[in-house]
């Protein structure tokens, strides 16, 4: 399976982005990005009248410096941070994030206050000795100035995020034919009947059929998530003050 990854990272190199910024955006939201409102007067740019402040720019631009120093270690120098655009990426995810907050309010999305504590409490983060831990939770947030009210705040909008990209993931269905396609068999596994055609295919376990079907669901799935934040960004009336990058 490790070899199949490893392939489609070569041959659809967006594979492993999605990967990355599946990891980055999970980085933002526990470490916590968001940060206290700056002033009007700092508003990097505006998402359909909604403000994205700088304050909250240069918060992110940090974290995701320091993410990927950790990550690509004595690698990571002052050439791969332009060659991977993070101060664009970083700009983009937060444009993105306010796209996808207006488009939860837009469908109804809401999220409990039970369905904030459950989600909260499963996160690792915040764990101790296998089980959520209150008072490390609070110490956690306080060492990285975020208070828990502005965490859970953001926190339950990023839930309000995941039931609306849930709903796209959803309608995407994944067939044993596209499995094949994606995947095709290695006919030399199966049998010669003597006709002088090819051999029949060899029949595909049901395991190895399974474990491919939902690799390739979750490709197609976030593929589907992406072309629908292409389509709101699209759409969306966004100014940027790029004299505040």
């Amino acid at each position: 399976m490790l070899k199949i990854v490893r392939e489609l990272a070569v041959d659809n190199p967006w594979v492993l982005k999605i990967i990355m910024g599946v990891i980055a955006l999970t980085f933002v939201i526990t470490m916590g990005w968001w940060g206290i409102k700056a002033p009007q007067q700092n508003v990097l740019a505006s998402v359909n009248g909604h403000d994205v402040n700088a304050q909250d720019y240069r918060k992110a631009y940090t974290r995701a410096v320091a993410y990927y120093r950790e990550v690509y270690k004595d690698k990571f120098d002052a050439e791969m941070l332009e060659k991977m655009k993070v101060r664009d990426k970083v700009l983009e995810d937060l444009i993105n994030r306010e796209l996808w907050i207006e488009e939860a309010e837009r469908f109804g999305v809401r999220v409990s206050d039970e369905e904030l504590r459950d989600g909260i409490m499963k996160m690792k983060e915040f764990h101790k000795d296998g089980r959520f831990d209150r008072t490390y939770y609070e110490r956690l947030l306080k060492l990285n100035r975020v208070s828990v009210g502005e965490f859970e705040e953001a926190r339950r909008k990023e839930l309000m995020i995941d039931k609306v990209k849930e709903v796209i993931k959803d309608s995407v269905a994944v067939a044993d034919e596209d499995v094949n396609e994606a995947f095709p068999l290695n006919p030399s596994g199966g049998k010669d009947v003597g006709t002088g055609l090819k051999p029949i295919p060899a029949e595909r376990p049901a395991d190895e059929m399974q474990k491919l079907k939902k690799f390739l669901q979750f490709q197609k799935q976030e593929k589907a998530v992406m072309a629908y934040t292409t389509a709101m960004r699209a759409k969306a009336k966004v100014n940027i003050n790029k004299e505040l990058l």
